[in-house]
């Protein structure tokens, strides 16, 4: 089995546009980088947990279903939370979505995965992997991120640069993967806010890394009732 590097450009709900040494400092506080941590590698359980079919990841296919709106979380996710996501080709996406009331929205404004499949990798080794290349992009000038909840940029520090710990995903058959378990690091820029009002929601994101080799465009009509 080959190596296995995924990465997610962006998701719903992210930041005003900053420069790539704001976007790495940002969210400071013990407590709520050991969070976001843990919820990084919980997302991607969840996301390696859906089928192909209506995986939330996919994108491209204007008749998306209701699966790829569903957010809710594996089992053991502390607290009440709704999960977001982008997609892994970087196709541009707009989707109607629901999300419950009362819970907080949590999702990355970009991220990478290293899955462990080759004997001889390690921990250490995925987790260099994972933050090598998010160094890389922000390193980048011409990185670039601008995305708006009703018109109003998101602040700073809602957004925390995080790796997970290890983690261990299952994925089912007809998934993204072949069917198993998988071990996995997660490095990114992630992103947690406060359950949105009840009503209608306008989000929107643009991405563009071009030393990744992706960038995304993408609209959420959401609706938290």
């Amino acid at each position: 089995m080959r190596r296995i590097v995924l990465m997610v450009a962006g998701v719903l709900l992210a930041l005003a546009v900053a420069s790539p040494m704001a976007l790495a400092q940002a969210g400071q506080g013990e407590k709520a980088s050991g969070e976001t941590a843990e919820l990084a590698a919980t997302w991607w359980q969840w996301a390696l947990s859906k089928p192909f079919e209506g995986n939330p990841l996919i994108g491209g296919d204007p008749d998306y279903g209701e699966e790829q709106c569903d957010g809710q979380p594996v089992t053991g996710t502390p607290g009440d939370v709704w999960f977001l996501a982008g997609t892994l080709d970087g196709s541009e996406v707009e989707r109607t979505c629901t999300a419950p009331a009362g819970t907080q929205l949590f999702f990355p404004a970009g991220n990478i995965v290293f899955l462990i499949t080759e004997p001889g990798e390690t921990e250490q080794m995925a987790r260099d992997y994972v933050n090598g290349y998010m160094d890389d992009v922000l390193a980048d000038p011409s990185f670039k991120m601008r995305v708006s909840v009703d018109g109003k940029k998101i602040k700073r520090n809602q957004i925390i640069r995080s790796d997970s710990p290890l983690f261990t995903a299952t994925v089912p058959e007809g998934g993204l993967l072949d069917a198993g378990s998988y071990d996995g690091v997660a490095d990114g820029l992630w992103v947690t806010l406060p359950p949105l009002p009840e009503g209608e929601h306008e989000i929107h994101f643009q991405i563009s890394a071009p030393n990744a080799g992706f960038s995304q465009d993408n609209t959420y009509h959401l609706t938290v009732e």
